[in-house]
């Protein structure tokens, strides 16, 4: 259904591809610089398979939403809610796959309103919910750090997508016992193109293409359905 990306021509346009780390999906790299996941692995071929030279960046998020609004990358992936990408990227309109936001509680520190999140994340409107409700943020460069002041327990509670916080309790033997879910949102998270990009039009037109010629429910679907049919 798809032209393998050896058939392309050998002469392709670079694209910059800028993700966070998320794991499981981006986990950042131990002895390189750079990143690797899931996300990482089918964006990169979604992007090949429509012409493109991959070139992946891994910066902390605020520096990332910066260089988004410069367009000097090109492509991301985010939810359509994160105030600091408004009015700077175009959304591909199918969902790359869908997310867990929860607020953790740590039922053993006394409940200050204090809440650990990452910098520059807005939580599809759970910081300001909270903000209203008179709690504090203290934010942190990217997810892991978050995670950790929390399991410190410098915070009372965790602003958290659901899946870096499992991957790092499974790594680590130091992890709170007496958790609260207090609040869950399941969200959709989508490619989103940098509007100052010089390629905007031409990636727009070509993943959108692309990603119709399947029934698949998000990009992950897709991709994972082609690689199990060749």
């Amino acid at each position: 259904m798809y032209a393998q990306p050896s058939e392309l021509p050998r002469e392709k346009k670079k694209v910059v591809l800028g993700v966070v780390e998320f794991p499981p999906l981006v986990i950042k790299n131990i002895d390189s610089p750079g990143c690797h996941g899931d996300a990482v692995t089918i964006s990169r071929t979604i992007l090949e398979l429509v012409g493109y030279k991959v070139e992946v960046e891994c910066p902390p998020p605020a520096r990332l939403f910066e260089r988004i609004r410069k367009g000097q990358v090109d492509i991301t992936m985010n939810v359509k809610g994160t105030k600091a990408l408004a009015n700077t990227v175009t959304f591909i309109e199918k969902p790359f796959s869908y997310l867990s936001i929860v607020l953790m509680t740590n039922s053993k520190v006394e409940n200050n309103k204090t809440v650990a999140a990452i910098r520059g994340y807005d939580y599809v409107g759970l910081r300001q919910e909270l903000e209203n409700k008179g709690y504090t943020f203290f934010d942190m460069a990217n997810s892991s750090d978050a995670i950790q002041l929390f399991q410190f327990g410098r915070t009372s509670h965790l602003a958290t997508y659901e899946a870096p916080y499992l991957y790092h309790i499974k790594r680590n033997s130091n992890n709170i016992d007496d958790l609260i879910v207090s609040m869950r949102k399941d969200i959709p998270t989508f490619l989103a193109i940098s509007n100052a990009s010089a390629k905007k039009e031409e990636l727009e037109s070509k993943l959108s293409r692309l990603l119709a010629l399947s029934d698949s429910q998000t990009v992950i679907e897709q991709v994972q359905t082609q690689n199990n049919e060749n």
